[in-house]
């Protein structure tokens, strides 16, 4: 899954702006028959980008959570028709970041609730320690290569001078492929489906995204969610606690000890739990 940093505003006007343009049937150089696919290959370049800009939209809080959405005025804001904007907002209610109602549209969805989070942690600690023990028995040469990589890259972006929020994509990106590599490598298709479908770590930056845009309580409350999020990416010095239990459940992948990464993916699962189900109360409460 692949998390990028779209921006809305002037940038994603241009973005729009750039892909809508199509030729003119007949144009010079363009047959008759070449520009219905022309048509529909620009059409997906634009729903793509499109896609893209909405959900940023949704997770910097430029469309508030429970909001409506207007197709009309979004669609003119953006300077592009509805069709594109209705594909993009199917799309976007696949992961769970709009929702469509009869009668009213679509309204962009609440940020998870803690019973939300609870549900998806217990999910993931269902699947995720057979998919660890499954891996350490199949893992081969070119598996071991994929998991040392997104180690690696990780590590590299931790060295990186960058932003706070640049930094947190970016490793809510490592954290979301690491995890889909794992399910990956024990080979089974529906599990990897499955895993992909609950969009956890999407919805996790969301809810990193919030803390930076909505009133908390207090200040003690929102400096304690600050450093929740702050220790997922970068703790004791340059170090990141969330790369550091990968690779220690990579290691156990790697040598094939499938108990070890099973029970390593499980605290892993369960400490992010404890950690982050006090913020996700004080969002809640917050927004």
């Amino acid at each position: 899954m692949r998390l990028d940093p779209v921006t809305s505003g002037p940038r994603a006007r241009a973005i729009l702006g750039r892909t809508g343009r199509t030729a003119a049937p007949g144009s010079a150089g363009e047959s008759m028959s070449t520009e219905p696919v022309v048509a529909r290959i620009s059409r997906s370049v634009l729903s793509d980008e499109i896609y893209l800009v909405v959900r940023e939209m949704i997770l910097s809080h430029d469309i508030e959570p429970e909001q409506r959405i207007n197709i009309d005025g979004l669609s003119a804001r953006l300077g592009v028709s509805p069709t594109p904007l209705r594909e993009a907002l199917a799309r976007l209610e696949s992961e769970g970041l709009v929702v469509k109602t009869p009668l009213r549209g679509y309204t962009a969805t609440p940020l998870l609730s803690v019973r939300e989070f609870v549900e998806l942690s217990q999910f993931r600690t269902l699947i995720e320690p057979w998919t660890a023990r499954a891996a350490a028995a199949s893992i081969d040469a070119d598996g071991i290569a994929q998991i040392t990589a997104e180690l690696e890259s990780a590590r590299r972006t931790l060295e990186e001078d960058l932003d706070d929020v640049t930094a947190y994509r970016a490793l809510t990106e490592h954290d979301a492929r690491f995890h889909t590599l794992l399910a990956s490598l024990a080979g089974n298709g529906l599990v990897v489906q499955a895993f992909e479908r609950i969009h956890f770590h999407l919805h996790f930056l969301r809810l990193y995204l919030a803390s930076r845009a909505v009133s908390l309580h207090d200040d003690e409350q929102a400096e304690f969610v600050h450093q929740r999020f702050g220790e997922y990416y970068r703790a004791r010095g340059q170090r990141s606690w969330v790369v550091e239990e990968h690779s220690a459940i990579a290691a156990a992948v790697i040598a094939g000890q499938g108990d070890e990464a099973a029970r390593l993916v499980q605290e892993h699962i369960e400490s992010s739990r404890r950690r982050f189900e006090p913020v996700v109360a004080a969002l809640a409460g917050g927004h």
